[in-house]
């Protein structure tokens, strides 16, 4: 079995733990980046220098790869890719290569932070308080519901890019006058905490959900982490995973309230702290290829251990007429 990581940047680690798995099976990972200089890319088994994903003739690459490489499943590390990936789905399916991606309304739902949000209040899940005009977003500050400081996020944004604090109504009126892509949230005082979940491509059920309170952010993603348990956050995660039914690696950030958690965000791939996850003894990366196999994963919700710390830190390479899906790095 060959998997394919797409758009795979900095994810050296990831890159590793699918190296190791598949190459323990015979198989191989190959990692394809638009960057030549990728780190990921020096560590896959093999690698390809790409398009940039809104090129028109990425996804032929792609398909090209696949064949080069015998690849039996294709995933992508960003969100923008996402759709693409659940739109094109039934072109690799007939190529008997398997999208490890929900399908597109899944992936259309979480990429648009609104979308989500409405989502989550139709299906009587805990949100954070979301809103993308004046009117309602005055309403809500009249009313109680929120008050300042508030922040505003865009829409489809990601990584903590573009995300503002808003100090009066002024502020709210000139952002939403200028950027329609906007949404206003309440500034969320509680714990932050991420959930790294698997939900089954066989089953639909969600096997694994990893719980961890956020430290230390970098850059949107998780820099340092502590694993917990809650009994009452496992019962939301897995509402929630009932009732969107994603597939696969699925990343979710909620707070801590005094009214209890409200879902802040969900990404459908793996997270920047699945790290911590997978150390403390969740492989999604396993999950996945047993899925790929035709195998559904037995549940293991509650398999690891509380207290546990993750620590990222840097570490460099030096690259030397090193050549990568034909390109010469220099």
């Amino acid at each position: 079995m060959n998997l394919l990581l797409c758009s795979a940047g900095r994810r050296v680690k990831l890159t590793e733990y699918f190296k190791e798995e598949l190459n323990n099976i015979g198989g191989i990972v190959v990692a394809a980046d638009c960057d030549s200089t990728a780190p990921a890319l020096v560590h896959a088994d093999r690698a390809e220098v790409v398009p940039r994903i809104d090129h028109p003739s990425y996804l032929p690459h792609l398909e090209a790869i696949c064949k080069k490489h015998e690849i039996t499943g294709i995933l992508s590390l960003i969100d923008p890719e996402l759709s693409l990936l659940a739109g094109y789905k039934d072109v690799f399916l007939k190529k008997l290569i398997t999208p490890v991606v929900s399908s597109r309304e899944v992936v259309d739902i979480c990429f648009d932070k609104y979308l989500t949000y409405q989502f989550l209040i139709m299906n009587d899940l805990p949100a954070v308080p979301t809103f993308i005009c004046m009117e309602d977003t005055a309403k809500a500050l009249d009313s109680g519901t929120i008050s300042f400081p508030l922040f505003a996020k865009p829409k489809n944004g990601s990584a903590s890019t573009g995300v503002q604090k808003l100090e009066s109504l002024q502020d709210v009126r000139q952002l939403l006058h200028k950027n329609e892509n906007y949404i206003i949230q309440p500034f969320m005082a509680g714990d932050e905490i991420g959930i790294d979940c698997y939900a089954d491509m066989i089953s639909k059920k969600a096997t694994h959900i990893f719980c961890k309170k956020k430290v230390l952010m970098r850059t949107g993603e998780t820099d340092r982490s502590v694993s917990l348990k809650d009994p009452a956050l496992l019962s939301v995660i897995e509402r929630l995973i009932d009732v969107l039914q994603p597939a696969g690696p699925i990343d979710i950030d909620c707070f801590r309230t005094e009214n209890g958690w409200l879902i802040s965000e969900i990404n459908p791939r793996f997270g920047g702290g699945y790290l911590h996850a997978h150390e403390a003894g969740q492989n999604f990366v396993r999950n996945i290829i047993n899925n790929l196999n035709g195998f559904a994963n037995a549940q293991a919700l509650n398999s690891y251990e509380a207290g546990t710390t993750m620590v990222k830190f840097d570490n460099v390479m030096l690259l030397k007429n090193k050549v990568l899906g034909g390109r010469s790095i220099v």
